[in-house]
């Protein structure tokens, strides 16, 4: 339970950190790569497996991470146009709702447990999401654009379950620190490709505080990965508990601070939503 709190920690950090990148005009693109590859320093050091690209190349598992990785940037982009197009509520409810494509590949296709507990949870943690992620006013979106949240959806649903497929069949335990720090190698070399080619046509100014809060950005982005990996591989904790846990308490505690750190105005969807995460918690609770 200690390493799904924590990834649930520094994912909330996450975003937190992001939500201070709108504060200051940062570049989104340009600190997330570079938090990349702080993030591939800190698992460099913290790994207990030597990390060389030719030795990362001979894993069963880096296919799954390159994948993971690619889908990683395509989403990011993704949900940055579906933000500018159709406002963060939009893209917010894509990538939360996401969440029931692990949860479905967990109960349907490993036969993990489906308690009436447990099915009851699962439904109250992704109304709480929906209500607790919609915003007043934001939700007008070009319905000709569907496709955008639609592929959000997708791929961060793929990733998750791709992730919880890795951990589960090909990562051993004792290399979930070099399988998390090749994510952001992958990602990092990925983002790099990107930034070459807006510099290419022009569309690219570089600047200082770009790095510095990219830095920032990738302490809490390297845990909170190592940290869900680590919860997934927890013998007592299955799949579909974990991750609705974790999307639900990310959302529960990112609005809570929003309301009390940022003064953000809450409507009565977001006040049912945040009932229902609390009955939510409380039932998976018990269905545990």
């Amino acid at each position: 339970m200690i390493y799904l709190l924590l990834s649930i920690l520094f994912t909330t950090a996450v975003f937190l950190t992001l939500k201070e990148f709108q504060r200051y005009q940062l570049d989104n693109l340009q600190a997330i790569v570079v938090s990349y590859f702080m993030a591939l320093g800190i698992g460099c050091l913290h790994s207990n497996s030597p990390f060389s690209v030719p030795f990362l190349l001979s894993q069963s598992w880096v296919w799954g991470a390159l994948t993971i990785s690619t889908l990683f940037i395509i989403t990011f982009n993704l949900m940055a146009v579906t933000a500018q197009k159709g406002g963060l509520s939009v893209m917010t409810v894509a990538n939360k709702m996401s969440v029931v494509i692990p949860i479905f590949i967990g109960i349907f296709l490993c036969q993990e447990d489906a308690g009436v507990l447990k099915i009851l949870g699962i439904v109250l943690a992704l109304l709480g999401v929906w209500f607790t992620s919609k915003k007043k006013g934001t939700y007008q979106f070009d319905k000709r654009l569907w496709y955008l949240p639609f592929l959000i959806f997708i791929g961060s649903g793929l990733a998750d379950a791709i992730i919880n497929h890795m951990q589960a069949y090909y990562v051993a335990h004792n290399a979930l620190d070099l399988f998390s720090t090749s994510l952001f190698f992958f990602c990092g070399c990925i983002g790099v490709v990107v930034l070459m080619i807006k510099k290419s046509i022009g569309n690219l100014k570089l600047s200082f505080k770009n790095l510095i809060g990219g830095l920032i950005l990738g302490i809490p982005n390297y845990f909170s990965i190592y940290f869900l990996l680590k919860a997934l591989s927890h013998p007592d904790y299955e799949t579909s508990l974990i991750f609705s846990v974790n999307n639900l308490l990310v959302v529960l505690i990112s609005v809570l601070l929003g309301l009390f750190l940022y003064q953000e105005k809450l409507s009565k969807q977001n006040y049912i939503g945040l009932g229902m995460s609390g009955l939510a918690i409380i039932v998976l609770y018990f269905a545990i």
